[in-house]
Formats: C-alpha cells, sequence, structure tokens
C-alpha cells in the first residue's frame, strides 16, 4: 500500500475510533447517557411537526405520544399522574418491562411505532420482536439521542422529568393561539363530545396553569427548560429551529434542513399531514371559524388573559 494511502486510511480509522468513543458517552447500551428532549404541549398544537423535526436527527429513538393509551384526556394530577409520569420516566431510560398495557394497546394502534422510524423498520422486518420488552428495552439503549412529544400531560407534572437528575432531560413547552388549536380539533373524528379537547374553557384551564408552571419552571431550571409559540415556529421555521436544536444539545443536521425544504413549502396530504406551507398553516382558522364560532371558542378566556408573548 502505498505511504500516502496508508496514512490516510490510518486517519480515517482514527476519527472513525474517536467517533465511536464519544458516541459511546451518549448510549445507555455502553454506559452512557443519551441527549433527551422532551416537547410538551396539547392536541393539535404543531407538535407532530416539531416532533418529525427532532427524529429527522441521525441517531434519534422517538417515543411518539407515549400517554395514546390513556385515551383522549388531559392529566392534570390524581388518579393518573404518578402512572404518566411513570410510563414516561420508563421510556427515558429504555425500560420497556413495566410497560405491559402500553404494548398491548400498541398491538392494536400501530401508529404507537410507526412514527418512530428506525423502530418500525425493524418491526416490519421482524415483526414477532416488535412488541417484546426485552428487544425493545435493548434496541432504545442503542441510540444516543431520544425524543418525547407528550400531548396528554399538563407541564406542571413534567417537572417530575426535570427533578430526576438521571435523565438531565430538557423540556420545552409549545403553546399554540387557542382558536387555532380548537379550529383544528374540530376535524378529527375522535375530538367532538369529549371534554378534555372540545371545551373551550378547559382548554383555557390548561393554558393558564401550563403559564404558570412555565414561569416556575424558567427560573428553577432555565437551561433546561424553554418555551416556544408554534406561530413563531411557523413563520421562521429554520431560525427556530436552530435555536431549539442549540437548546436540546443537537446538531443542526443536513438531514434537518432536508426535512425543512420539504416540508414547510406548500399544502400536501390530509389535516395530520406535516407538509404545510408553515407562513399560513396557523393562521388557517381565520378563514374556516365563522364569527359565532370565534365566540364560542373565546368562552372562558375573557377573564382569564394568558400572556404568551
Amino acid at each position: 500500500m502505498p505511504p500516502a494511502l496508508c496514512t490516510r486510511n490510518s486517519i480515517d480509522i482514527n476519527t472513525l475510533v474517536v467517533s465511536l468513543l464519544e458516541l459511546s458517552n451518549f448510549t445507555l447500551a455502553t454506559g452512557g447517557q443519551p441527549v433527551r428532549s422532551v416537547v410538551i404541549t396539547t392536541w393539535r398544537s404543531g407538535s407532530t411537526f416539531l416532533g418529525d423535526v427532532l427524529n429527522a436527527v441521525p441517531g434519534n429513538f422517538y417515543h411518539y405520544e407515549p400517554l395514546l393509551n390513556f385515551g383522549i384526556v388531559q392529566i392534570r394530577g390524581p388518579p393518573l399522574a404518578q402512572l404518566a409520569i411513570n410510563n414516561l420516566k420508563n421510556l427515558l431510560k429504555c425500560n420497556y418491562y413495566d410497560m405491559q398495557n402500553y404494548l398491548s394497546y400498541g398491538k392494536t394502534h400501530i401508529y404507537l411505532f410507526t412514527h418512530n422510524l428506525r423502530l418500525w423498520s425493524e418491526c416490519e422486518q421482524y415483526p414477532q420482536f416488535c412488541w417484546n420488552a426485552t428487544f425493545l428495552s435493548e434496541f432504545c439503549k442503542l441510540y444516543p439521542f431520544q425524543s418525547m412529544k407528550v400531548v396528554r400531560l399538563r407541564l406542571n407534572l413534567a417537572e417530575e422529568l426535570l427533578k430526576d437528575e438521571s435523565l438531565n432531560v430538557k423540556v420545552l413547552l409549545l403553546i399554540r393561539d387557542p382558536r387555532g388549536t380548537l379550529q383544528s380539533r374540530k376535524h378529527r373524528e375522535w375530538c367532538p363530545g369529549l371534554p378534555d379537547c372540545d371545551q373551550p374553557d378547559l382548554l383555557c384551564t390548561d393554558m393558564v396553569s401550563d403559564y404558570s408552571a412555565a414561569a416556575d419552571l424558567q427560573q428553577k431550571y432555565s437551561n433546561r427548560f424553554r418555551a416556544i409559540r408554534y406561530e413563531d415556529l411557523s413563520l421562521n421555521p429554520y431560525k427556530h429551529v436552530r435555536e431549539l436544536f442549540d437548546f436540546f444539545g443537537l446538531n443542526f443536521h443536513q438531514n434537518v434542513i432536508n426535512f425543512l425544504d420539504s416540508h414547510t413549502k406548500a399544502n400536501s396530504g390530509g389535516v395530520s399531514s406535516t407538509f404545510r406551507d408553515s407562513k399560513n398553516a396557523p393562521f388557517h382558522w381565520r378563514n374556516d371559524l365563522n364569527f359565532s364560532e370565534v365566540q364560542y371558542n373565546l368562552q372562558g378566556f375573557e377573564e382569564r388573559t394568558v400572556p404568551l408573548a
């Protein structure tokens, strides 16, 4: 082998070894700790888009709506709070052994896993392992990055994740103009008739509670908690995603840029699609709601102002 080629190969190998050693600091399988990013929000507030942005990071393991099996409810306290928090912690620690209800639900609602592209590609090849707690626990531990989007847990309870030093998690509160949220919900067949989803006064109460909790968490965990408005994210996605990645400690990878290039320019697909003209998507309610609907959706907000700026 020519000396120059030999030297170049040695450099390439050394670079690879260093990269692998650094990566081992972030995988549970090698005794490291992954970079954990959690988005707290509510239904139809832009979290599917942001969740897919985070999942565009190479080496990311995506916990998609991990409280799906709780139903269309908002968890604000007992009796569901402790079980919900335990489930979130188990998943972030790649412990699927105490998650039988979650796994049983997933067997008949596969979208629990299909958003986790790296896991689902294995499930399609080896379906016999897909809902196996041992396989899932060990597979999850191979990934240096974990992301999670949660739409059924209010922010005050999410402090339990921040308190757990073994997780070293960072939490983002994603908020949206309630008129846009409620307009989007009315098109979903699973929402109408369920108070936690279709009642404006309950959404208002949750937003006020989240705002109060956010002010508290910002003081206690200034480096590990922040909030963003969906409207701001949509109007300037490249700027805000880059800033969010700095906050989460993630690389603004070319894969992420490619995702934004393909998902923020034009509308495509149905109401759950993340292919959107991002500058117009948050404000569709202005065309879709009539005056009486806007007035109805603002019930409960009149006396309780939520400062979102």
